[in-house]
């Protein structure tokens, strides 16, 4: 059996999200390649592998996270999804104090011992996205009552797009907007 046929025959659920999945990914690979042609000349000495190999392990790394996330059950986000805003909220207030610098913006932290940085805005994004579908599940018997189902609602939502703004008005507009 090859690998291909292998991987497909494991992967369940909606086949053609992993496959935009597997085409997002080359194509990633083909435009980090092509992008950092100059940027390789300049600081490596023309070694565009490095990049290359660089990416290729964040891909690997991020594709393998996306797997575990796919073998956890639905219902165990709904579980988490408290302890993931626990977890966002002081991560973005760390960011807007101790963040990296990049790009005249602090936006990101680095990753200790693995040198990689990430946007903490990325993580509440999701958690907060978890979240609210969780609150919107637990009220759905009043989800038209304002006050019992939208205000518990808008107080995490507000604050998590608070913390974010400072950094990224454009990222906290949008998903003020989405989880809205």
């Amino acid at each position: 059996m090859s690998i291909g046929t292998r991987i497909y025959a494991e992967l369940k659920g909606d086949r053609v999200i992993w496959m935009i999945v597997a085409v997002l990914a080359l194509f990633s690979v083909l435009a980090v390649y092509s992008a950092t042609g100059t940027l390789a000349y300049r600081e490596r000495g023309g070694n565009t592998e490095a990049y290359l190999l660089k990416h290729g392990f964040i891909l690997g790394l991020g594709l393998f996270i996306t797997y575990l996330c796919y073998l956890i059950h639905y219902t165990r986000y709904k579980q988490m999804a408290p302890w993931l805003m626990v977890i966002a909220i002081p991560l973005l207030m760390y960011t807007i104090f101790l963040g990296e610098d990049i790009n005249n913006a602090r936006r990101w932290i680095e990753l200790p011992f693995v040198g990689i940085t990430f946007q903490t805005s990325d993580f509440a994004k999701l958690a907060l996205i978890i979240f609210v579908a969780r609150e919107i599940t637990r009220h759905k018997d009043y989800i038209k009552d304002f006050n019992k189902a939208f205000l518990p609602i808008l107080v995490p939502i507000v604050i998590i797009c608070g913390l974010i703004a400072p950094a990224d008005l454009s990222t906290a507009l949008i998903l003020f907007t989405t989880s809205v």
